[in-house]
């Protein structure tokens, strides 16, 4: 569907206008006042507006705006702000039974404001505990084993594993981001501003170090993986899982049913095998580049100042270092003098180091896998081998990679995913079966196909006598 099929065309126009600042601080205004109002009355919001935001209300110039003729005192221009997100499409106003007006928001425009305003609020709660939420409503359900339970809780941890990986993504991007606006920055407080205030804030304090503390990938991978593994092997509770599934009218049939259920299990279990790897420590190599870049930044602004302040410091440094110190003095002790200076405070007493509580943390307590779920571990694969990688379907994949001829090279190979990787292995092993219809020669080097990387190898047709 088109965008502008559900949002007003002038909608954005308030935030590029000449008064967007002010247009955009009422936005949050009317948020406020949705978080905190079931009804909200036009009389009220007006109200709102002139309480939060008087100041700018009065010093805004509205000489481009069309201002009805009782809207040029404070009240007026408030009940001007109110049309003007009327006339946009931000708000809606409605007159009820008691002949008072009404101001509703469309959904679109809840999350549009919503959106505004996280971006230019840094959230003080902690949110970033994706991990520790998906191993709480697994264990939960894990003791239960009931398929309503079980069946919920796989489907929350594959949307907290979605937004988990999204995050992620989004600290790299933001790291990158922050990357490249200290090329931009010619100001040492303005680096440090940029690095304290907002850098750690946003994402060493409230995700970075949260990851790596209380929603440690590594504490509770381990337990995460236990319990989706038991229940690949536990055939009842897939087959009840499924029912539910079924009768639910997610899919058409049982036997999608089944596959949907699987496919989630394993892309937790998958997700989290490489998380480490594919996202965490890069992250931190991302981060250790920043911090690095910082540290340079700073040092090199405090080098280049060329103000008197700048100066100074350059001179500092100069009479701090033996190798210079007296050639420096004997230059500046003409030109004025340096005396050492010290002070006494209340700060400068003794301060007795206070005792930190910290939260004891226990351990997770992880049970060794059993014997009998190994077993059935094993079992299960060697199921799933014997379906969909079976050696007929590996026979009927290579007679399709010779398309009518004798032979194939692996160069000509199309590997496009995980599965075509899997089955032209598999057509390797196969190959010395007497009962295979070909032959293969391998030769030493390799071949990259995408983001596999395969040998180089023949497949010829073995000829029937």
């Amino acid at each position: 569907m088109d965008l502008y099929e559900i949002v007003p065309e002038y909608l954005f126009s308030v935030l590029v206008s000449k008064n967007k600042r002010l247009y955009v601080n009422s936005l949050f205004v009317l948020l406020d006042a949705f978080k905190t109002h079931l009804q909200i009355s036009k009389d009220a919001l007006v109200s709102m507006l002139i309480a939060a935001l008087e100041n700018e209300i009065i010093s805004a110039d509205l000489s481009d705006e069309a201002l009805l003729e009782n809207e040029y005192s404070l009240s007026g221009r408030a009940h001007f702000i109110v049309r003007k997100l009327k006339t946009n499409g931000w708000i809606t106003i409605e007159t009820e039974s008691d002949f008072i007006d009404y101001v509703t928001l469309p959904n679109y425009s809840i999350k549009i404001i919503q959106t505004l305003f996280d971006i230019t609020h840094i959230s003080e709660q902690e949110n970033f505990t994706y991990v520790y939420s998906t191993y709480s409503s697994l264990k939960t359900a894990n003791e239960n084993r009931e398929p309503f339970e079980v069946y919920a809780a796989l489907c929350d941890s594959v949307v907290r594993t979605e937004q988990l990986v999204k995050n992620l993504k989004s600290v790299y991007h933001g790291i990158t981001a922050y990357n490249q606006q200290l090329l931009d920055l010619i100001n040492v407080n303005t680096v440090l501003n940029l690095h304290y205030d907002r850098f750690r804030q946003e994402i060493a304090e409230k995700i970075l170090r949260p990851l790596k503390i209380r929603d440690s990938v590594p504490k509770y991978k381990r337990p995460i993986e236990i319990f989706l593994k038991s229940w690949l092997v536990d055939d009842d509770l897939l087959n009840a899982l499924a029912d539910f599934s079924f009768h639910n009218g997610k899919y058409d049939s049982v036997e999608q049913c089944h596959e949907d259920i699987q496919k989630k299990i394993y892309y937790i279990i998958d997700t989290y095998e490489h998380l480490e790897r594919d996202y965490i420590n890069v992250i931190d190599q991302k981060n250790r580049a920043y911090t690095r870049a910082t540290t340079q930044k700073i040092d090199y602004l405090l080098n280049s100042d060329q103000s008197v302040k700048g100066n100074l410091i350059s001179v500092m440094k100069a009479i701090s270092e033996e190798e210079t110190a007296e050639a420096v003095l004997e230059m500046i002790q003409d030109s004025f003098e340096l005396y050492e200076l010290g002070y006494l405070s209340e700060e400068s007493l003794y301060d007795r180091k206070k005792a930190v509580r910290h939260e004891r943390v226990y351990d997770v307590k992880i049970e060794d896998e059993s014997e009998e779920l190994s077993v059935k571990a094993r079992a299960a694969a060697i199921k799933l081998l014997n379906s969909k990688y079976s050696q007929r379907n590996v026979q009927a994949y290579v007679e399709k990679l010779f398309d009518g001829r004798s032979e194939v090279r692996s160069t000509e190979v199309d590997v496009a995913d995980d599965e075509a990787y899997i089955m032209t292995m598999l057509a390797v092993a196969y190959a010395g079966d007497r009962e295979s219809g070909y032959t293969i020669e391998i030769d030493e080097s390799s071949v990259k196909k995408g983001r596999y990387e395969i040998p180089d190898i023949i497949f010829r047709k073995k000829v029937r006598s």
